[in-house]
């Protein structure tokens, strides 16, 4: 499973209401009650989800050796789709018509009788899926941090992620916010009694609109979210450690040291001129990610590194929703069973999403206070000197040719 090793691509989640203060025999039963098999829930489309102990798939026998780790408890969702392929059906709707076409001996079909024949396929179909024919399984692992009271999915896809908080709520009765960019915003903002200027925030422009450009947003078909704070977080960030220091100070005195890595994409805030992505050991040093900037992009995924107590981390962040995909945890060097690495690399997790948390919530304190101004306009300075440094080099290169 992804959290006991590996890279661990995951989701992050709120729990809305009281923890449970440790994994005992009822929370177990609630997992038993409606693992798969047992009281599984099945969806319009013919989808069925039920729980498993994440040691494998088919494994439903749930007690504290297996699911009560580190603080937490541990387990996967199983998902079975049974589904007929599209194709599938419409072959079989294919040789229906041809069967009907031959019985008559006349060369085209009347529109009932097509109809007729779709539904021929679609009855045989479903009789295939009744007994099973299309089903495919996959179990994602699951892992409600008791401490911080939150949920990591193993995975980031919409879909899987509506039908985990759809079994959660069933099986728990506690409904799940997913920490966007938007959401962990707003929370810090009630602690912070900045709630007020979290809620008058609007997307903030690091270039000129470009003429044309009607509600300049990446987010704008969004009413009323603020998961824009995760991009313009990222470009801080990128500004940050490009003018600065490749070490950020916390205002808690912690210092966590970030590079980008890897691969970088940026997309159009005007939704105008569509999407670049750069792949290089430094894609922020890139020229062409200045230009990009320039042009009014930005950074809608990155490949990060952070240097947090000591130990290293690599992975790539979407910002707007705060997903984290391949993250690569520091190797054990202490741990002598298969629970110990499973305990310490969830302690690495948790390092990784408070420092990314304190970074953050060092980029909010800028950006819901007075001096944001102050702030944004010394980052459409950096963006422009970027942009005309690397005209002069292409000038320079093309004179040299």
């Amino acid at each position: 499973m992804a959290f006991a090793g590996g890279a661990v691509t995951f989701k992050r989640f709120y729990v809305l209401g009281q923890g449970f203060p440790r994994v005992d025999e009822e929370v177990l039963k609630k997992l038993a009650d409606h693992a798969h098999g047992a009281d599984s829930i099945r969806t319009a489309d013919k989808t069925e989800l039920g729980w498993t102990t994440g040691q494998h798939i088919l494994d439903t026998k749930f007690d504290f050796s297996k699911n009560a780790i580190a603080d937490g408890l541990h387990f996967a969702i199983r998902v079975d789709t049974n589904k007929p392929p599209a194709d599938l059906v419409r072959s079989y709707q294919r040789l229906a018509e041809e069967a009907m076409l031959e019985a008559s001996g006349r060369e085209f079909l009347t529109k009932g009788e097509r109809k007729e024949a779709r539904e021929q396929a679609l009855a045989r179909a479903d009789q295939e899926a009744a007994a099973g024919q299309f089903r495919r399984s996959k179990a994602v692992p699951v892992f409600w941090d008791l401490k911080r009271n939150e949920v990591y999915l193993g995975a980031a896809g919409a879909s899987l992620a509506d039908q985990f908080m759809l079994l959660f709520r069933e099986t728990f009765q506690r409904s799940l916010a997913p920490a966007t960019a938007g959401e962990i915003a707003s929370r810090w903002a009630q602690k912070a009694g900045e709630v007020r200027a979290f809620d008058d925030c609007t997307p903030a422009h690091f270039v000129t609109p470009p003429e044309g450009a009607a509600d300049a947003s990446l987010y704008s078909a969004e009413a009323g979210s603020r998961d824009f704070l995760g991009t313009e977080f990222l470009t801080w960030l990128w500004y940050t450690a490009d003018t600065g220091s490749s070490e950020i100070t916390t205002a808690q005195g912690h210092s966590i040291a970030v590079m980008f890595e890897k691969a970088m994409q940026l997309q159009c805030a005007f939704r105008m001129n569509g999407s670049v992505t750069i792949q290089a050991d430094g894609p922020a040093d890139q020229p062409e990610a200045s230009v990009a900037l320039a042009a009014g992009k930005l950074p809608l995924r990155a490949g990060i590194q952070l240097a947090v107590h000591g130990d290293v981390y690599g992975f790539s962040l979407r910002p707007d929703m705060m997903h984290f995909s391949a993250v690569v945890l520091p190797e054990s060097k202490e741990a002598s069973t298969p629970r110990d690495l499973f305990e310490e690399r969830m302690d690495h997790l948790r390092d990784v999403i408070e420092a990314m948390d304190t970074l953050y919530v060092a980029f909010l304190k800028k950006r819901l206070s007075s001096k944001w101004p102050a702030t944004l306009n010394a980052v459409r300075a950096w963006v422009a000197a970027g942009a005309k440094k690397e005209a002069a080099v292409g000038s320079q290169l093309s004179v040299v040719g």
